[in-house]
């Protein structure tokens, strides 16, 4: 059948979407890390203005959902801006189409869109981000308005 006669090209894109799972995990890993460190050091730039909120009555938690507001919505832009131009990138290859060799008995490579793994992973790269952007949120909540105004 032409299963077992295109079993190579099967097997490879099988291998190709099992390689690519691992390949976007770690790109949206370094991009949780990023948000991690722009939230550090907005955190580090802003030690005085969070103790002057503080001073005037801004509870932790009211702190804390400020910064992982400020994460999500820089994950919700990546997530959404990364999202929109994988599908553009499927659309594309669907429409002008990869060649393949004629020993496949197809003439371009299959693109399937699949809405739920589009889905799963912008919802997994928004946890990641939302994952990420915890550990600076909870440092910011924690500064008293000693630490932040001591040597103004």
């Amino acid at each position: 059948n032409w299963q077992s006669l295109n079993r190579n090209l099967f097997s490879a894109l099988q291998l190709e979407k099992i390689a690519m799972f691992f390949v976007l995990g770690f790109i949206i890993l370094v991009a949780s890390f990023n948000i991690f460190s722009s939230l550090a050091m907005l955190i580090q730039e802003k030690r005085q203005e969070i103790a002057i909120l503080k001073s005037m009555g801004a509870t932790d938690r009211n702190t804390m959902r400020s910064f992982v507001s400020v994460g999500v919505f820089l994950g919700l832009v990546g997530a959404g801006c990364g999202t929109v131009m994988g599908v553009i990138c499927c659309w594309a290859v669907h429409t002008i189409g990869i060649p393949l060799p004629k020993e496949y008995y197809i003439p371009n490579i299959p693109v399937e869109l699949n809405t739920g793994e589009v889905l799963t992973a912008f919802v997994a790269a928004m946890a990641i981000c939302v994952v990420a952007t915890l550990y600076p949120s909870r440092a910011a909540s924690r500064l008293t308005p000693v630490e932040g105004l001591r040597y103004e």
